[in-house]
């Protein structure tokens, strides 16, 4: 009788828990590829308490219609279930949450619904009490969704912050082993401590089960994606993001446990070239690992999808059609004189298609992201330059081809204003040389062809506050910070004669190293600069670049550019003239001669007979403008024993009655 017994009530579960071929956890994250988050939804107090009213069918249509594979529930029960035993949950609530979720199941996406927000757990998870009504959630929201199609997957908890790795890894356990008395083999998603991240992540104990699949958050640099400081888009940007992914595969790999990376995202107000840079970069490598993503989207500050007409802007193709081999390395341009004295944006990407049909090139103007194609440009296209444009505007473009397979590969889009065609001095006349320069009287001209600057606004908000040059107040004048690697300003400067300079830069910093150039375009010459750590931001000390200069006479433009990134604020350049007649050339023609040149510090000054009798005397100095030794001449040939000094570079003058003569000279 007891067989007869076990066989009725075996028959019995197997009724009422059907036994399916439920799908992989490895099938799960490849069907679910690409997806978004419905956030800011259902996991406030109430639903439609923030940013967003309650959740409508339609988006689901929009979803579909994008392209999109998997749809992320954020949900919070607190609000809705009882603080006594046997902690109901709502019925209305459940209802609710279970016709959002068959509106995605309906139109085949996969469907992620979690615990959100429970930060009553989370804060006093050493409570019995409050781990009790946890665990009953999880048993009525098991029960409920049980028969779900295979493409619901539970998400035990989200970004369990206050909780430490032990308590993470029990909640783990306990509610795992809660879904599975009625969901045997429904997919279901952990994650680390606090905030979810990659780190936490490999922290956590791995769950025994055959059926899980690891979850991790990322809005990495934080700076960047989730406080709109700054630029993104450095060689070294992409490597730190690129290496978290290559740690998450390989522990995945070691572990045999794959990956949907659940939420990453920028503001909206954030650099607009630095944030399509950022959500390319990170589907891309999502693509390369083979982890499914839901890109955050919160309606507002992470806003993806337009709630209110169910509009996409920009960022969908990047989410929905960007590869490996999507064009990348995307810059718009400004040149004033594109070959026929006629402006124009050049727009660059690096072609990475190996099979593809032409590239369109596409364009919106203002902040609209209605775009209109172009141009139709062949398969080994690199660049476009458009002349159709005009002062005042903001013009972004984008660039797509296709493979043989039908398959679209969008590039990120790159957005550029023109405030103006034509640079101008600041104050409608040149900088005297010698003389000193302030940063903030920068050219007119705008993005492009008098500066460039990684992102739109003025961070500093001091002064020119509607360009993008970063210009702030200090004490009654004004400082350029918030400085960028690549960014550069242009000053129309005035050379009163040609010669060597001096250039001495007053900056402050709390970090050592960083570096910056000037450059003057009329004879192509540059110096250096390299800031130390003076203290604080605001502790201002004078510096003098890594070499002197030599400047031609005349009007022209000199470029600061920013060549690493690690910060500082500057105030103003001070030049001096150090010689007259730069070239060593003169220096022979008149008479003054130096050898061997290098030499081992043994020098002999050879002078004509018309200089020797100007009262002469000699004058070393260091490269940086440091005055050495003095050096008396007596007769037309004079020795020198350099050997003391250092091996380098030395300039040695000539001084006299209208005599300023130098050579460069190299111990060795």
């Amino acid at each position: 009788m007891k067989n007869i017994y076990f066989f009725i009530s075996l028959l019995f579960i197997l009724i009422a828990n059907p036994l399916s071929a439920q799908i992989s956890p490895e099938d799960a994250v490849v069907g679910m590829g690409r997806g978004i988050n419905l956030g800011n939804t259902l996991e406030p107090p109430l639903e439609g308490a923030w940013n967003n009213g309650p959740a409508q069918e339609s988006y689901f249509d929009a979803y579909l219609s994008a392209g999109f594979s998997n749809i992320r529930i954020p949900v919070r029960w607190d609000q809705h279930t009882s603080n006594s035993a046997p902690f109901a949950i709502d019925e209305t609530w459940m209802d609710r949450v279970e016709q959002v979720v068959d509106w995605g199941l309906s139109r085949g996406f996969f469907i992620t619904l979690n615990g959100h927000h429970e930060d009553w757990l989370k804060n006093n998870y050493s409570n019995a009490n409050l781990r009790a009504r946890y665990d009953s959630i999880w048993v009525q929201v098991a029960e409920r969704f049980k028969s779900k199609s295979d493409k619901l997957l539970f998400e035990m908890i989200n970004e369990p912050k206050g909780m430490s790795v032990a308590e993470v890894d029990d909640l783990n356990e306990r509610i795992l082993g809660i879904i599975r008395v009625s969901n045997p083999t429904r997919n279901v998603i952990y994650s680390g401590n606090m905030y979810s991240n990659s780190e936490q992540l490999l922290q956590a104990a791995i769950p025994n089960d055959d059926y899980i699949i690891a979850y991790y958050h990322a809005y990495d640099p934080w700076r960047f994606s989730g406080q709109s400081m700054g630029t993104w888009g450095t060689a070294n940007d992409y490597q730190q993001v690129t290496n978290k992914y290559n740690t998450v595969k390989n522990w995945s790999v070691a572990n045999n446990i794959p990956v949907h990376h659940s939420e990453f995202g920028a503001m909206v107000n954030a650099d607009f070239n630095s944030r399509m840079r950022i959500y390319a970069h990170n589907v891309e490598q999502c693509m390369i690992n083979g982890f499914a993503f839901s890109v955050w989207d919160d309606g507002g500050d992470f806003k993806i999808l337009n709630r209110s007409n169910n509009t996409w802007p920009e960022v969908k193709d990047i989410l929905v059609h960007y590869y490996q081999d999507s064009p990348n390395q995307i810059f718009s341009t400004f040149t004033p004189d594109s070959g026929n004295d006629v402006p124009a944006i050049v727009v660059d990407w690096n072609n990475r298609a190996t099979d593809n049909g032409n590239f369109i090139v596409e364009r919106s103007l203002g902040a609209s992201s209605n775009f209109e194609q172009i141009a139709d440009l062949p398969a080994d296209a690199t660049s476009y330059i458009d002349q159709d444009i005009e002062g005042g505007m903001t013009y972004t473009y984008r660039m797509f081809t296709t493979r043989t397979d039908g398959t679209l590969l969008h590039g990120y889009p790159t957005r550029i204003r023109i405030t103006a065609t034509a640079q101008t001095p600041f104050n409608q006349s040149a900088i005297d040389i010698p003389g000193l320069l302030k940063v903030e009287e920068y050219d007119n001209g705008g993005e492009g062809l008098a500066y460039h600057d990684e992102d739109e606004v003025n961070l500093a908000g001091g002064f020119r506050i509607d360009e993008g040059v970063d210009i702030g107040v200090f004490g009654s004048g004004y400082i350029l910070g918030y400085v960028e690697e690549n960014e550069w300003i242009e000053y129309t400067v005035d050379v009163a004669e040609s010669g060597t300079y001096s250039v001495a830069a007053t900056l402050a910093s709390e970090v050592s190293n960083g570096t910056f150039s000037i450059t003057f375009d009329k004879n192509n010459s540059s110096t250096n600069f390299t800031a130390p750590n003076t203290g604080d931001w605001n502790t201002f000390q004078r510096i003098s670049a890594n070499n002197e200069i030599e400047l031609e006479a005349g009007i022209q433009q000199m470029r600061l550019l920013i060549t690493n990134g690690n910060p500082f604020n500057v105030n103003n350049f001070t030049f001096s003239l150090l010689s007259v007649g730069v070239a060593e050339v003169d220096a022979v023609e008149a008479g003054f001669m130096v050898s061997p040149n290098p030499s081992n510090g043994a020098i002999n000054v050879e002078l004509t007979n018309a200089l020797h009798s100007k009262n002469l005397h000699l004058e070393l100095f260091s490269i940086t403008g440091e005055k050495l030794n003095n050096f008396q001449i007596d007769e037309a040939n004079t020795s020198l024993d350099l050997s003391n000094y250092s091996s380098g570079l030395y300039i040695l003058k000539l001084v006299g009655d209208n005599v300023d003569l130098i050579h460069r000279i190299v111990i060795q």
